[in-house]
C-alpha cells in the first residue's frame, strides 16, 4: 500500500511540476494554422517539452469563446495528441484584442469567479497541463485587478499550472504575479519597423538578456522564466545590410515571412546570409531588400545564453513556420542545446 502511495505521489509531483522544469523548448500551436494546412498531426513531439494553444478568447461576461471557431476540431485533436505523445499542453487566453474583457472581468468579483470556473471546465473538458493568461496592455491602473484575477484562477485550478505572458512596457503592473506564477513568458516583440531610420536586428541577445534579466529583477524566478522567439522574419525594401537605411516598407507590404519559406528562398545564389556576431542574429542581403530573421545561429546563443544563466527555456512561435528537415528545425537547434539527451530522429508516421 505504502508502495502504491509512493508511487501516485511520484507522478503526481511530476505531471504538476511540467511548467516549473528548466532546459524547455516551447512550441506555439496558434488557431491559424489551420490556414496553412498544419495540423495536430504534423506536430514532430520529439522536438517540444510543452505545448502552448494560443489562443483562447475571453469575454466581458465571464466566458470563453475561440478566436476562430473554424479551429474547435483543430483544438480538440491537440489535446487527444498531446494527451497520446505525453506532452502537457497548455491554453493561452487572451490575445491583443481581449483587454477590454480583461478589464471588465477582472473588476468585478462576481465575473472573476465565474471566469476561473469557466477556465476550469476547458482545462478539464481537454485534459490540459494550464493555462497562460495573455493581458496585453497591462497598465498600472488595472495592476490590482489583474492580481485579483489570476489569483482568482489559480486558486480554482489547483494541482493545474498557471502562468502569465508578459511584456516589457507593463513590466511594473506585474506585481507579486510574477512570484506566484507557475510559469512566466517573456514576449519581447519587434525590435524593427518600418518606422526604424536603419535596419537593425528584430531580436538580437542583448535584447533577449535585457527583457529576461528585467523581469528577474523585477521578481520572477530564473528558473520559469522563458523567452518567445519568433520563426518569422521581415524585408526591408532598398537596405544593403545591417545599419543601412531602406525605402518604402518592406515586410510592411509582404508581411511577416515564415522561416521555412525563408529557407527557400535563401537557397538559391541571388542571397548572401550571414551571422552578426556582435548581435547574434541573422541577415540576408539580395534582390534590392535586406531580411533580417532569427535562424541556427542565433537561436543556439540564445538557448545557450538561456541555458547557461539558468534560466528556463526557449518558446518558439509559432510552430507551422518551423522547418520539417530536422537538420534545419530551430526547434531541434533549441533542443540539442537545451536537451541534448532527447532523440530527434523523427518517428516513423504511419
Amino acid at each position: 500500500m505504502k508502495l502504491k502511495c509512493l508511487s501516485f505521489l511520484f507522478v503526481a509531483l511530476c505531471l504538476t511540476s511540467l511548467t516549473f522544469a528548466q532546459n524547455q523548448v516551447i512550441g506555439y500551436f496558434p488557431y491559424w494554422a489551420q490556414y496553412s494546412q498544419y495540423r495536430p498531426a504534423d506536430i514532430h513531439f520529439e522536438r517540444v517539452s510543452e505545448l502552448r494553444y494560443a489562443s483562447l478568447v475571453p469575454v466581458s461576461d465571464g466566458s470563453i469563446t475561440w478566436a476562430d471557431e473554424m479551429d474547435a476540431a483543430n483544438f480538440d485533436s491537440l489535446s487527444q495528441e498531446a494527451v497520446k505523445h505525453n506532452v502537457p499542453l497548455v491554453a493561452v487566453i487572451g490575445g491583443m484584442e481581449a483587454r477590454d474583457a480583461f478589464v471588465a472581468i477582472a473588476a468585478d468579483e462576481s465575473l472573476r469567479s465565474t471566469f476561473a470556473k469557466t477556465v476550469a471546465e476547458w482545462v478539464n473538458r481537454y485534459n490540459l497541463a494550464g493555462v497562460e493568461l495573455d493581458w496585453q496592455g497591462l497598465t498600472s491602473d488595472n495592476a490590482e485587478k489583474f492580481s485579483a484575477l489570476f489569483s482568482e484562477i489559480k486558486n480554482t485550478l489547483s494541482g493545474k499550472s498557471v502562468g502569465v505572458a508578459v511584456y516589457s512596457a507593463s513590466a511594473d503592473a506585474y506585481g507579486a504575479t510574477l512570484k506566484s506564477a507557475d510559469f512566466v513568458t517573456v514576449f519581447i516583440g519587434n525590435q524593427m519597423s518600418v518606422d526604424s531610420a536603419t535596419v537593425r536586428p528584430n531580436l538580437s541577445l542583448s535584447d533577449v538578456s535585457a527583457a529576461m534579466n528585467l523581469f528577474a529583477d523585477k521578481g520572477a524566478n530564473k528558473a520559469k522564466l522563458s523567452v518567445v522567439v519568433s520563426l518569422s522574419g521581415m524585408s526591408f525594401s532598398g537596405a544593403s545590410g545591417l545599419g543601412s537605411s531602406h525605402q518604402g516598407a518592406g515586410s510592411g507590404n509582404e508581411g511577416f515571412l515564415s522561416y521555412k519559406d525563408l529557407m527557400t528562398r535563401f537557397d538559391t545564389p541571388d542571397y548572401k546570409v550571414s551571422f552578426d556576431g556582435a548581435s547574434s542574429s541573422e541577415v540576408a542581403v539580395g534582390n534590392g531588400e535586406t531580411v533580417i530573421f532569427s535562424g541556427i545561429p542565433s537561436v543556439k546563443a540564445i538557448s545557450s545564453w538561456i541555458k547557461d544563466n539558468g534560466f528556463g527555456g526557449v518558446a518558439l512561435y509559432d510552430m507551422s513556420e518551423d522547418h520539417p528537415e530536422t537538420i534545419i528545425s530551430l526547434f531541434v537547434t533549441a533542443g540539442q542545446v537545451l536537451r541534448p539527451g532527447v532523440n530527434y530522429a523523427p518517428a516513423r508516421r504511419k
